[in-house]
């Protein structure tokens, strides 16, 4: 129990700085002088956390996870303007997703088939993976980016992992996936997708390796990803010409081919 209530601790802390990371990426803000030398770092790095409404900088009491905005009744302790529950309500879901990670890891093999075996190693990783997802995730549904900053440390970190297992093919699975992307966006003329998928299919890729369960990603995420669209055009919410976000789907395949990619290929090589 003690593990999952540390996990649990953990999840707040980062659920909150994946708020402000969120925030950042999708808000235009003004920079100080200090932050504009600094330019070249990207928005989530620079900077000290503030309130959205008086810019007020926040001190280091207001900045406890879900505690914060339980004592201050959801406001700002300067200007009173309520604070949006959406930041307690993801520092809440990223802490239960890390708990329920850890669960899952106990309990399935899939998660110990690069490593060969359980280790703090496999958790963060995962972790590291699902909470970066949800962040480019919401980030693109709120903006339409997929930020270059995420996907490469995503990409990173990824990479790193390989290294470190001796997968290297898994490299190559990652360079095949961002080529065919790359191919249609050139198709399409970038209207089909953006070249943020593009990249970000090579994270993709080098998280998956295995072509059987990058196949069930895109199966997923191609599929969800139209079905969500003729959705939105018969309730009149997009035209036939709209964007809709395509990173979500991706990244969503992506958690579903590892979770369920071994069932669903047995399942469909059965029916063959």
């Amino acid at each position: 129990m003690l593990t999952y209530f540390f996990l649990f601790i953990i999840g707040l802390m980062v659920g909150s700085f994946l708020s402000v990371v969120i925030y950042r990426e999708t808000t235009d803000i003004p920079k100080t002088k200090k932050e504009k030398i600094l330019s070249w770092l990207p928005t989530w790095v620079a900077g000290r956390s503030h309130c959205d409404y008086c810019q007020n900088q926040l001190l280091w009491f207001e900045n406890i996870p879900l505690i914060s905005y339980l004592i201050q009744r959801g406001k700002c302790r300067k200007c009173g303007r309520k604070i949006p529950f959406s930041y307690p309500l993801f520092e809440l879901f990223t802490a239960l997703e890390f708990v329920w990670l850890y669960w899952l890891i106990q309990r399935f093999a899939f998660f110990q088939q690069m490593e060969g075996s359980y280790s703090l190693f496999v958790l963060g990783f995962w972790l590291f993976v699902f909470s970066l997802s949800v962040a480019l995730s919401i980030i693109d549904i709120k903006a339409g980016i997929l930020p270059d900053s995420l996907i490469v440390v995503g990409s990173c970190v990824a990479v790193l992992r390989l290294l470190i297992t001796g997968r290297y093919e898994f490299i190559i699975a990652g360079i095949g996936l961002g080529l065919f992307f790359l191919a249609l966006y050139l198709l399409t003329g970038g209207k089909g997708i953006g070249f943020g998928d593009v990249k970000l299919a090579f994270f993709i890729g080098v998280v998956l390796g295995w072509w059987q369960w990058i196949l069930v990603a895109m199966f997923v995420a191609f599929l969800t990803g139209a079905i969500v669209g003729v959705i939105l055009i018969v309730f009149r919410k997009k035209t036939m010409k709209s964007a809709i976000p395509f990173g979500p789907f991706l990244l969503g395949g992506m958690l579903v081919a590892k979770l369920f990619a071994e069932s669903i290929w047995l399942w469909y090589t059965g029916l063959i």
